[in-house]
């Protein structure tokens, strides 16, 4: 496409020469011509990002075939601002996504439905990359990196509400769990739109907020079970080391689409008998049904676990985590989004669900897929 657009301007400035005066000023012709030449380098602040807010509603009334009312809301942003001079580069990224679904009557609770609104989605990453240019080109960088990721929102597990066996369980508070990961290593950047991030040693913590006092007996009470982050009960922070890789792509790959993706590795080091207590806590989860004496799903699970993981091994101690971004503008103000994130951290305990309707906790990857259409606003 460049070549015929530089092709079209040849043209256009044949024609105009050939279209001027015959007769010229050899004076005029002589004298130097000022040049005007938009020299990046003076341009030491770049800035781009998107803001989108989405809403979803369906009302039925009397409706024969039957159905749910419903309303669902959206809010997402990322942005990256660049700062570039001489031989210093800082890069910060924003990532975030905020949204809940309401279902049934919202100002008529029924004891079936006492929590009809619900978060949906709570995700806040900030990533902050400051380095030294080291090359003439500018494609290798020494630098520091530092990443936060969270989220703002109280969060809740509603399983054992909705199968009518005890109320909803708080699983996470604002800011809390927080995973925050200090890394010093080397960056590539060939172009402006990817760049790789490698470290041998980097620092990765898992914090969670302190605990409540229960006043009526003055007992210190778990706001959240810690267990299914890796923490023991009674634990603020745990720390590990290991080594950090993360790729980043951010490009339009088609006239108004742009591709966001980064991916991210680490590899742990220490905690070597991390995974052989998740696994444990498994079990013992399992053990624990009220039916496991004839559940041949959970049974089977125990043995599973026992033999596979008699001996510990490192290598599945990778954490992954992979967010895909893809926005299409439909015009000024219109954007529709879709967004995806793959996660796996063998700390976290995830809940599985077994053939019989039962669940337990355990190690798992976890999956996010969202669409939204709405209002959105790309600047750049």
């Amino acid at each position: 496409m460049k070549k015929y657009i530089l092709s079209g301007i040849a043209v256009l400035c044949v024609l105009a020469a050939m279209a001027q005066p015959a007769k010229t000023d050899l004076k005029d012709a002589l004298k130097p011509q000022e040049v005007t030449i938009n020299d990046t380098n003076t341009h030491y602040w770049r800035y781009t990002g998107f803001f989108g807010v989405n809403f979803g509603q369906v009302a039925l009334v009397n409706w024969a075939a039957g159905g749910q009312n419903s309303i669902s809301i959206q809010a997402n942003a990322n942005a990256t601002v660049t700062y570039e001079k001489k031989h210093l580069l800082w890069d910060n990224q924003l990532l975030f996504a905020l949204g809940g679904i309401a279902q049934g009557r919202l100002r008529q609770h029924s004891a079936k439905n006492a929590y009809p609104f619900r978060k949906n989605v709570d995700m806040l990453q900030i990533t902050s990359r400051i380095g030294y240019i080291i090359d003439p080109k500018k494609h290798w960088t020494a630098a520091f990196l530092a990443d936060l990721k969270t989220n703002v929102m109280n969060g809740w597990d509603y399983s054992a509400y909705d199968a009518g066996t005890g109320p909803r369980q708080l699983s996470s508070t604002s800011f809390s769990p927080s995973y925050v990961l200090l890394s010093l290593g080397i960056n590539y950047k060939p172009v402006s739109y990817f760049s790789v991030f490698l470290s041998p040693v980097t620092a990765k913590m898992t914090i969670m907020n302190a605990n409540k006092i229960d006043t009526a007996n003055g007992t210190y009470t778990e706001k959240v079970d810690r267990t299914r982050y890796g923490l023991d009960n009674g634990m603020s922070y745990r720390a590990s080391v290991g080594a950090y890789l993360r790729a980043d792509f951010q490009k339009d790959i088609f006239k108004n689409i742009n591709l966001k993706t980064s991916i991210e590795l680490f590899q742990n080091y220490t905690d070597k008998r991390m995974l052989d207590g998740i696994v444990q806590t498994e079990i013992n989860n399992l053990e624990a049904l009220p039916d496991y004496a004839t559940n041949t799903g959970a049974q089977t699970r125990v043995q599973d676990l026992t033999k596979n993981h008699l001996y510990y091994d490192n290598r599945s101690n990778t954490y992954v985590n992979w967010n895909t971004a893809i926005t299409f503008k439909v015009n000024k103000f219109i954007t529709a989004s879709l967004e995806t994130q793959l996660l796996y951290d063998h700390t976290v305990a995830v809940p599985h669900l077994l053939p019989d309707g039962t669940t337990y906790q355990g190690r798992g990857t976890q999956f996010r897929e969202a669409f939204t259409l709405g209002f959105g606003y790309k600047f750049k």
